[in-house]
């Protein structure tokens, strides 16, 4: 690892990606990223973490782990996340087929998928005990805020407006926004994504999970206005099909 490599020691614990969106941000200032570049490497390193956490050491937050960051070649951002939680290459799992039907897709599952298409170059070897995965992003260069919800609710019909970042951190705020909504008699519920700057696949999973709940039960879900962030998620998961996403106007 390069001496300008900048490392993280982190606790097994999701409120640790409040601190890694601090590293990565400061890597991304340095090496003049673009917007999407920024937004790819903050996704796949997310991903990754969560990963660790939330499968690696599911009994809790008492292990660690590293992540480092560092710009080389001048034009490309090298992530590195290592652990020792039992060995699991994550490359390994089978392909995400993006093309189901929303009837056929699992809610969950699409985090590896995502690192797989934003970054360049992934690596997984499990060595001396530690699992470790290489990220590499090259970089294109050409407000970022805590996600925020407001639900408005008129006769059979909801709309939740989102902004800023929909991440690992913020999701569980508005899955229980959406999931009280669908105890409701609403037939219609939208997500309004025009102020949404940031979704990862625990934000995909919840809009996953609202489509399916609201056409089991005869309704409908509705997703308008997404950012050109937001829209290429939506893309690179086949997610503009299978859920009801309004066209660009």
């Amino acid at each position: 690892m390069s001496t300008n490599a900048k490392t993280l020691t982190l606790r097994s614990d999701l409120a640790e990606l409040s601190r890694v969106k601090v590293l990565v941000d400061e890597v991304c200032d340095q090496s003049h990223a673009s917007a999407a570049d920024s937004s790819a490497l903050h996704l796949a390193v997310e991903e990754i973490v969560t990963n660790v956490i939330t499968y690696g050491y599911p009994d809790g937050p008492h292990h660690t782990f590293t992540v480092s960051l560092e710009a080389i070649s001048g034009d490309r951002v090298r992530a590195i996340v290592t652990d020792d939680a039992p060995a699991f290459n994550p490359l390994a799992r089978p392909d995400v087929n993006t093309t189901l039907p929303l009837e056929e897709r699992p809610v969950g599952g699409l985090g590896v998928h995502l690192v797989r298409q934003l970054m360049n170059v992934c690596l997984y070897e499990h060595r001396d005990g530690r699992n470790i995965f290489t990220m590499e992003r090259q970089l294109n260069r050409g407000s970022d805020s805590t996600a925020r919800f407001a639900a408005t609710k008129l006769e059979s019909s909801a709309t939740l407006a989102l902004s800023g970042r929909l991440d690992g951190l913020s999701s569980p705020e508005l899955e229980q926004q959406v999931l009280a909504l669908l105890t409701s008699d609403i037939r219609t519920l939208v997500f309004d994504l025009a102020a949404l700057d940031y979704v990862s696949s625990a934000g995909l999973r919840i809009f996953i999970l609202a489509a399916k709940k609201m056409k089991a039960a005869g309704g409908e879900a509705r997703f308008v206005a997404p950012t050109s962030a937001v829209r290429n998620i939506f893309e690179i998961t086949g997610l503009l099909t299978a859920l009801d996403v309004a066209p660009p106007a």
